[in-house]
This record gives structure tokens, sequence and C-alpha cells, in this order.
């Protein structure tokens, strides 16, 4: 159950769904058919390095479950962390906050991204308000009352003029939900519904909906259904990227529909593939994960061209995943870890990590940002 929690807790405004055109191509995975198991990544990492976080974080609090990772255009780590956004260099060094400050709690999810122009960061305090923050220096710059436009807010993501999207999950982590409902909303510069977008088709789940990646692009990931990923490209536009297909071993889209709530848990644990989440990419890769039988947490390494990938389990006592990507490099973030788990984990990229870890650094930090480079 450990395991579970940890890694899988992981008008002309009506709604018009993401016709795609032509042009837009569609890269279908299938990964049980396309990735070859593997037990060892030394061959296949360049580089590995940690970087100790200067700042203290309690990796048992529900908001240390839902950091987000986030790369400025200068090379700073940005990383959402409850209600601030905390700002660390190349070396771990803390610099400032972006903190949403109004003596309250947020009865609802909080997130960030980077605007489109790479001068601004976009924190969404629910559905209450988006604060804009200045990215050089971590000033406030403006607040854009939403008043409430989303039944639930999830993530955010930018969009085009300075506009940004936001993702809702109807009745998330349930069988009880209604086809078709779409979950990501386009809003302009002024808070204005410009678009409805992404409708829902299978069981979603509520957490690490969008991720970014190279060149301040974003992905999305749906779940359920098509089991379908988005990229927001370098201009703020959604197109249609990926699509997963676990064959006659991904759970079926009828799985649960009873008149009963399908509790998480059971869900996760069905003798099937599902679930395909934490997608990032570099310039050079593509990297996701699923929960296949038994819970069981599995990666996936792809090519950016071609379709010959490689997957491994992860460690059901301390899984890990990718947050972030930039062009080169993948980023994940790592509390320390017992010299035991070191010594025997058979998940590949945990080994590798925890390796350099003891090797990099005498300090003992309440966590390490780590950059993985794959050839």
């Amino acid at each position: 159950m450990k395991s579970i929690v940890v890694c899988f807790c992981f008008c002309c405004l009506g709604f018009r769904g993401h016709a795609l055109s032509a042009q837009e191509q569609v890269r279908v995975l299938r990964p049980l058919e396309q990735c070859t198991p593997v037990t060892d990544l030394n061959d296949r990492i360049e580089e590995v390095k940690a970087i100790p976080l200067q700042r203290h974080f309690d990796p048992r609090s529900q908001e240390w479950f839902q950091k987000k990772l986030l790369i400025t255009p200068k090379g700073d780590f940005l990383l959402v962390y409850g209600s601030e956004v905390l700002c660390f260099d190349d070396s771990g060094k803390y610099w400032f906050s972006m903190k949403y400050d109004e003596g309250e709690e947020c009865a609802f999810h909080q997130d960030a991204c980077i605007s489109v122009d790479r001068k601004r960061l976009l924190f969404a305090h629910g559905d209450s308000e988006v604060v804009f923050f200045d990215l050089e220096d971590g000033r406030e710059v403006e607040r854009l009352p939403m008043n409430k436009p989303l039944r639930s807010f999830e993530a955010i993501a930018p969009a085009p003029d300075g506009g940004f999207y936001y993702y809702q999950v109807p009745n998330p982590g349930t069988n009880h939900f209604k086809t078709g409902v779409p979950m990501l909303t386009r809003f302009g510069r002024e808070g204005q519904k410009l678009e409805s977008s992404v409708p829902q088709v299978g069981y979603t789940v509520n957490a690490f909906l969008v991720s970014q990646s190279r060149g301040n692009t974003y992905l999305i990931r749906t779940q359920g259904g098509d089991n379908a990923c988005y990229r927001v490209d370098e201009k703020g536009v959604l197109k249609k990227a990926y699509t997963v297909d676990f064959g006659d071993k991904g759970i079926p889209d009828s799985y649960g529909k009873v008149n009963e709530v399908l509790a998480l848990s059971d869900y996760l644990r069905a003798d099937y593939y599902k679930m395909p989440i934490y997608f990032c990419e570099t310039a050079q890769a593509l990297y996701f994960a699923s929960c296949g039988p038994g819970a069981t947490l599995y990666n996936y390494l792809y090519p950016r061209e071609g379709n010959s990938g490689v997957c491994w389990k992860g460690d059901p006592e301390m899984e890990i995943h990718f947050f972030a990507a930039d062009d080169t490099c993948f980023y994940t973030i790592v509390e320390p870890a017992t010299q035991e788990l070191m010594m025997n984990t058979q998940d590949p990229l945990l080994k590798r990590i925890l390796g350099q870890i003891a090797l990099s650094s005498l300090q003992k930090p309440s966590a390490y940002l780590v950059r993985v480079k794959f050839k």
C-alpha cells in the first residue's frame, strides 16, 4: 500500500473536441511489444549528477508528495512546494521563494508553469487566482482573479498570448464520471474562457498531470481510454502527441464500471497495465511510466525517433520517476536512502543514482535534485 500511495496517488465556449488535422502526427507507443526489459542502465547513461538542495523538506508531507519541478531559461530550478515556489541555482543554493500569501489554505490543488515568453511564472492558487511572478527576481507582478470558473482545478500549462490552460478531472479516481466531459480549458490573458478540449474517456487519477519538457514545452497526460499524451509546444499550441497501447494486457475501458465506486487501490492492483504517467522528453528521448499488475511501477525509455525502447521495474520501497526535462537531461528528486536499500535495490536507475549520491556528497540534505543524461 505504501508503494501505491507514494507513486500513484499516483457558448462559443461550450465543449470543442480537439479534432486532429491531417498534418498532426500522433505517435502510437506499444511498450509491451517495443521495449526490451533491462536490469542495467550503465551502458545507456552518460552522466548522473546529484545536487543537494539547501533547504529542509518533510518527505512525509502532502506538500512533498505533490511537489513539481520547473527549469528556468537560465538553468535555475523551481520547486513547487505547497503555497510557494522555491528557486535554486544549479548547485542547489536557495535563492528566493515566489509565494502566494493570503493567510488561508487553498481547498484545491496548486500548480505552476512558465509563460510562453519565458519571462513569468504563473502560479495557480486553485480556482481562486493566478498570480504572475517575474522569473528574474521572484517579485509578484499581478494577480488575476478566476472567480471559480471551474468546479475543480488540478494543473496549469502555458497558452498563447499570455494565456494558460487549466486542467480539471471530473470525479478523479472513481468510475463515476460522464464520458466526454472536457478536462482542459484554455483561458486568455485576462482570464476569459476561450475553448475546452480533451474529453475524459476513462478512469483518471489526478496526480502528475502536467510536466515541463525540452524548450519549455509541456506534456499533459490523460489516462484511461486512449491513454493519450498531449503536448503544449513552444508557442503554447496544444496538440495530441502520443497514445500508449498495451494491447490485450491493457486494462479494459469497462473495468470496474458497476454501481459501486471503484477503489483506487483495487484499480492499481488489477492484473493489467494501466495509467501511463510521468511523461517527460528531451531532444533525444521520451520517458514515461505505467502501473502494471499488482501495482508494480514500470519505466519506459524511448528514443525520440524510432520504436525500439527499454523498460525496467521500479523498486516498491523507493519508487522514483522523472519530474521534468530540458533539451539534454531528465530530472528527479530523491530523498536519502538506507545503505541496505542501496545495496539491494533491483531498480537499475535508482541503484545508479544512489551510488552517485554516496560518491558525490558528504552532506546529508533532506533531498537531492538529480540530473540524468542518457547516451
